[in-house]
């Protein structure tokens, strides 16, 4: 584990501007912030702010914002650790590690040193695809004959197994490689003394990570129809199927940027689709659809696309995976392929934009698919009609938001012509039905933060604390500072904040400021609470910079909030006290019985008091 001690150091070394500046070209310096096209989404007009000064980055088109460390973790899907180790490097500072368990370190090791065989497998598999005979005769010629050019073998780092059983397994030993591992990577197989490779006259696909590590491998035979037609690493501590997309690793930001992800069969089925520039594709791996792997898509992008053959597996690959997709709150649509083809292809019939073209034109919606698909078996038999009828209400019913199955819906109620009314009594039955039987244990529910005028004014006092939270304001012709005075005034009038996320962030201001007598917005903006992290980065972008050619060019001077901040501040606690006093009014008003004097006494202080701050806001 990297000690705080290594993480204070980074953080202290990182120039965000420099690190996003690695992965944005086009970020330009305006005025004190810098300014680009965002690279989370597609965007013509720059709304990507970068605050040097503050350490942040923030969209003011999609919303994500952050620090140097979760740009590098958003951008290249690195964990919190790799992030770090990605930063350290580029800043040269040496990570002491604090001391882990045996056990940690026993897996760790074990994980660093399936890596390390994996890349020198693949090296090795590369090796004998370009610079061997037998390579380049069977594996580059079967490639090349399918059409996949060298730029795609080189990107997806292709290579060949040969034919030889036990070529690979004594190199890697002769390099020094513990035979245990090699074995539990999957790679040779143990025959009493002997070890034995797993794969032989193969062409070989490496399965990247999110960060490019290989994981594991997929093999195609060539030529011995004896043999299964593809084969895949066993599973082992780095290598779980279910868990992984091949190519997610060269597609996960054009996922993001077309907020699609198409899923095909196999692996030609993504390069070639890499070829024709279409690059948000990935591939199960010729297994079925997991639900791992599906919120795995989740992180980049809710919609699905599904590209599988147009033979009967195809077809019952994407009925079996629909209603999962569904399940997991994701959109998913079809393309029809027609008889006979399939991605691959497609890709090769077609240039870049004919094929965007198909398959825009040949994407259903799943209704309209499972209809289509459906409707020669059932067009004249009534029984059949109302089973594939059931069939789709079943797939609505997974959806498990509301709206989105009233849309659902309408669109099964004009291709069956049954009452939409009806049909969505039958689909919130179904629901009801299906809930009570896979989730007889209470779930517990997330709590949706509602916004309301009160939580307004906290969050604007929040941000001028993390704004201006060591600035001196003039209060009643007295020096304070600010965090000071929202502290001391908001405890004076027991007033808390009423959102549980302003509440946490709060409660750290206080602490933090009684303790330090001192606002440290990076304390703030690199918390290890992601929800203080959030709200920090949130409160303390600004969207809209004042240019400092403004005075330096053409000396024309504008005022700024901190020229006024005293007001600023004194104006955003009357809002929030006359927000406090309005409400407990209105809720006095519902039990308020004029034979009470005590009530009636309090709510007669309660409107003064509220008068007096309306008249000092300058409300009537």
């Amino acid at each position: 584990m990297i000690t705080k001690e290594t993480i204070d150091k980074i953080f202290d070394a990182v120039r965000i501007e420099e690190v996003i500046g690695d992965f944005v070209s086009d970020l330009k310096k305006k005025g004190v912030n810098y300014m680009a096209c965002c690279p989370f989404h597609d965007e013509k007009t720059p709304s990507f702010s970068v605050s040097p000064s503050k350490g942040i980055y923030k969209c003011f088109g999609c919303g994500k914002g952050g620090n140097a460390i979760n740009f590098v973790m958003e951008h290249e899907y690195f964990t919190y650790p790799e992030a770090l180790r990605y930063l350290a490097k580029k800043y040269n500072i040496e990570i002491e590690e604090k001391q882990m368990t045996k056990k940690q370190v026993d897996a760790n090791n074990e994980k660093s040193s399936l890596f390390l065989i994996n890349e020198f497998a693949r090296d090795f598999f590369i090796k004998n695809l370009n610079d061997n005979r037998e390579g380049n005769k069977i594996g580059l010629s079967y490639l090349l004959e399918r059409g996949i050019s060298n730029e795609m073998i080189n990107l997806f780092e292709i290579g060949y197994a040969l034919e030889n059983n036990n070529n690979l397994s004594t190199e890697i030993i002769s390099n020094s490689f513990d035979k245990d591992l090699v074995v539990k990577s999957g790679l040779s197989k143990e025959k009493g003394d002997q070890l034995y490779d797993f794969f032989n006259t193969r062409v070989i696909f490496p399965i990247h990570s999110f960060s490019g590590r290989v994981l594991g491998f997929g093999a195609r035979t060539i030529g011995n129809k004896s043999k299964i037609k593809y084969l895949n690493s066993p599973e082992n501590s780095i290598y779980q199927k279910s868990k992984i997309l091949y190519g997610i690793y060269f597609s996960k930001n054009e996922i993001i940027k077309k907020n699609n992800c198409f899923i095909v069969e196999g692996y030609t089925d993504v390069i070639s689709f890499h070829q024709n520039n279409i690059k948000n594709v990935v591939s199960s791996s010729g297994t079925a659809l997991s639900k791992d792997q599906i919120k795995l898509i989740s992180r980049f992008s809710k919609n699905i696309t599904l590209i599988f053959d147009s033979d009967d597996a195809g077809v019952k690959a994407a009925f079996r995976n629909i209603d999962l997709i569904l399940s997991e709150g994701m959109n998913v649509k079809i393309v029809k392929l027609p008889d006979g083809e399939d991605p691959d292809s497609l890709a090769k019939k077609y240039n870049s934009s004919e094929l965007i073209k198909f398959i825009d034109d040949s994407t259903k919606d799943f209704i309209t698919y499972k209809t289509e698909m459906l409707r020669a078996e059932s067009e004249k038999d009534p029984v059949k009609r109302a089973e594939n009828l059931r069939e789709i209400i079943k797939s609505i019913a997974s959806v498990p938001d509301y709206l989105t199955r009233i849309e659902y819906c309408k669109i099964c109620s004009a291709i069956f012509k049954i009452n939409e009314k009806e049909l969505l009594g039958i689909v919130s039955r179904n629901k009801s039905s299906r809930l009570a039987s896979s989730n007889r244990q209470k779930t517990k529910e997330r709590l949706v933060e509602k916004e309301t005028k009160l939580t307004l004014f906290e969050k604007e006092i929040l941000r001028l604390i993390l704004n201006y939270g060591n600035e001196t304001i003039h209060i009643s012709k007295e020096e304070i500072n600010l965090t000071k005075f929202f502290i001391e005034e908001l405890e004076y009038d027991d007033l808390n904040f009423t959102l549980p996320s302003y509440k946490i962030l709060y409660s750290e201001i206080v602490n933090n400021f009684k303790e330090n007598e001192y606002v440290e917005a990076k304390y703030f903006l690199n918390n290890n609470q992601s929800i203080i992290q959030e709200i920090a980065i949130d409160l303390m972008s600004n969207k809209h910079n004042i240019s400092v050619n403004w005075q330096k060019r053409h000396n024309i001077f504008t005022s700024t909030e901190s020229d006024s901040l005293s007001k600023t501040a004194e104006k955003a606690l009357l809002n929030l006290k006359h927000e406090h006093l309005e409400n407990q009014i209105n809720e006095l008003k519902k039990t308020l019985n004029i034979e009470n004097k005590v009530l009636v006494n309090k709510f007669k202080s309660l409107v003064e008091i509220r008068k007096e701050i309306a008249q000092k806001l300058g409300r009537k």
